[in-house]
């Protein structure tokens, strides 16, 4: 197998480059809010990232959110026609996202221009990341017994500031965080 392909010009894998891709977006929009987020020493039970939220008036003063972190600049992943995200996720992150969990948790999938060239826009005001990352609730879904299953996820759940603000509201209120339309109150 030829490792140019799978290397960086830094000298990192590309899975590698891109779970930091992923990892800077959310840590952006993070700074933005007046979030704060801890990340696991040792990621072996697959969240990657801890949202935290601080004196929140709900249930829960300091609410947390728990996500797995994702990223793909696989062309066909945007289903235009069903205005979906389509990713393919591994038995064992699949069934860890389903529950149950103390905390809501989330995948956050960040769909990323195939060239890592293309990731950043460098302007002389500012810098860019592109695109986008979607988020998605699997709690209470089925557990697969082999192999992966397809998370199609609606273009209308990016996440944003607005977005990681309505979720830290439901968690501080002690709701689970579900998918938008299947509770009409979801935002």
């Amino acid at each position: 197998m030829d490792t140019t392909i799978l290397k960086r010009l830094g000298g990192t894998a590309l899975s590698h480059s891109k779970e930091s891709l992923s990892l800077a977006f959310i840590q952006a929009l993070l700074a933005s809010t007046g979030l704060n987020h801890n990340e696991p020493k040792i990621d072996n039970d697959g969240i990657d990232i801890t949202i935290r939220g601080k004196n929140y008036p709900g249930l829960y003063g300091e609410p947390k959110i728990e996500a797995q972190l994702k990223c793909t600049a696989k062309a066909n992943c945007i289903d235009i026609e069903k205005n979906e995200l389509v990713f393919q996720l591994e038995k064992k992150n699949y069934n860890y996202l389903v529950g149950p969990s103390p905390l809501p948790i989330i995948l956050v999938v960040h769909y990323a221009p195939k060239s890592h060239d293309e990731w950043l826009k460098e302007t002389n005001t500012g810098t860019t990341i592109k695109y986008a990352s979607y988020w998605y609730s699997l709690y209470g879904d089925k557990k697969i017994d082999n192999g992966s299953k397809v998370i199609r996820i609606p273009l209308t759940q990016r996440l944003t500031r607005k977005s990681l603000l309505w979720m830290m509201e439901e968690a501080s209120e002690g709701r689970r965080i579900y998918n938008l339309g299947r509770f009409s109150h979801g935002k």
